[in-house]
């Protein structure tokens, strides 16, 4: 009887091995790469499509056959031509400037379908033709195609990609003026920071970084790297990615000698001590460092700001350290700008010596006897660094 026993466990051992097998093969299926999958023409492809005067285009598509059902990502390639040779992306990161684009990339989606802004594709176009303002054609051939790509490790990359058939739509563009992402700016906010308070208003409790001259921020995004420099007390500081929020945020982990730490809302107060220090942020590789600058800048008493919107006068401008353990170390400045037209601005020290400006807007680093701002009508806060001469123009 015992031995009956055992063998009963030997076979259903053995069935719960082949179980196991079959389960895992299931979970982790042999994937097929098809050579193509099925993009489907939508009903009103053949009609005229004014991109101005529609929101959106919805495709619809059928998966690849994987040999499963895969959760994959979908990516809309726009063209002009009905090439897909290069896209915007790689001719950006062409150092040779040899590279043409002929497609556009739109953003990934999941599933079977996906609904994509007419803006965006009229952008796509723009960008594969560069139309002149009074040239942009009153019928313009619009091809698309879907890349599927299947999430390895993670999702940090993508398996080989499938491509769809391409379907041909005409379109009616309109111009769009093509323009980089502006810079993705953080600020300081804090009891040695402005007026202390830890408010939310620019110029006034809070700093702006600057951007770095000649650096190359991303097109798409903004990321890059900033920086500031200035004097700091240990009242202790923040930084935060939006004025008046605290979602992104770098704060003192504790455990170490001013350590960043990124969007922990435990974090503490960074309290160097006093002193000049410069703050640097990769925005892309969220990187924060602070370091102690061995400087001895000047300390101005006054600062002027000047510009066809005065006459070229000298207007002077606002402090904005004003507690008391600053007093002496003040090297940002603010003023409130509102111009009805265009105007040349510059910042300076009366007599004109030093002066300083460059050709950047919003945002730049200004030297000495360079170029007028140039800033278009409008309203603006504007701060000013006399220690490395940057400056942002803050829309109001």
């Amino acid at each position: 009887m015992k031995k009956f026993i055992a063998s009963c466990f030997i076979i259903l051992g053995g069935l719960g091995v082949f179980t196991s097998c079959e389960d895992d093969r299931d979970s982790n299926p042999t994937i097929q790469v098809p050579a193509e999958f099925q993009l489907n023409t939508p009903a009103y492809a053949g009609s005229l499509i004014n991109l101005a005067n529609s929101e959106s285009i919805e495709f619809t598509w059928s998966q690849p056959d994987y040999g499963y059902t895969a959760a994959a990502t979908y990516f809309l390639q726009v063209s002009a031509t009905g090439q897909f040779t290069t896209s915007m992306a790689q001719a950006d990161a062409d150092e040779s400037g040899t590279a043409v684009a002929d497609y556009v990339a739109m953003d990934g989606v999941n599933g079977g379908s996906g609904s994509y802004l007419s803006a965006n594709l009229a952008k796509a176009l723009m960008q594969l033709c560069k139309w002149e303002e009074d040239a942009v054609p009153s019928v313009q051939k619009m091809y698309v195609r879907l890349e599927s790509k299947l999430a390895v490790s993670g999702g940090i990359s993508y398996a080989a990609s499938v491509f769809s058939n391409v379907v041909e739509m005409n379109v009616v563009p309109y111009y769009i003026e093509l323009k980089d992402a502006a810079p993705e700016i953080w600020y300081l906010i804090g009891s040695c920071i402005a007026d202390g308070k830890w408010g939310s208003a620019i110029g006034t409790s809070i700093i702006p970084m600057s951007i770095i001259k000649d650096y190359e921020y991303d097109k798409k995004t903004g990321e890059g790297e900033i920086t500031f420099t200035g004097y700091f007390t240990d009242g202790g500081f923040k930084m935060v990615k939006t004025p008046g929020s605290w979602d992104d945020q770098w704060g003192d982990s504790g455990e170490g000698a001013l350590s960043p730490v990124l969007n922990d809302g435990g974090s503490k107060d960074f309290k160097p001590a006093p002193g000049y220090y410069t703050i640097s942020l990769d925005t892309k590789a969220d990187v924060m460092t602070i370091k102690a600058a061995d400087i001895t800048p000047t300390v101005y008493e006054t600062m002027l700001i000047s510009g066809d919107f005065n006459g070229w006068g000298e207007t002077a401008m606002n402090p904005v350290n004003v507690t008391d353990a600053m007093a002496g170390h003040n090297h940002v400045w603010s003023y409130v700008l509102e111009l009805a037209e265009p105007s040349g601005v510059k910042f300076l020290q009366s007599g004109w010596s030093p002066n300083w400006g460059s050709a950047g807007f919003p945002y730049g680093v200004g030297t000495s006897g360079g170029d007028n701002i140039p800033v278009p009508a409008g309203k603006y806060m504007v701060v000013f660094n006399d220690i490395d001469g940057s400056y942002s123009f803050n829309a109001l």
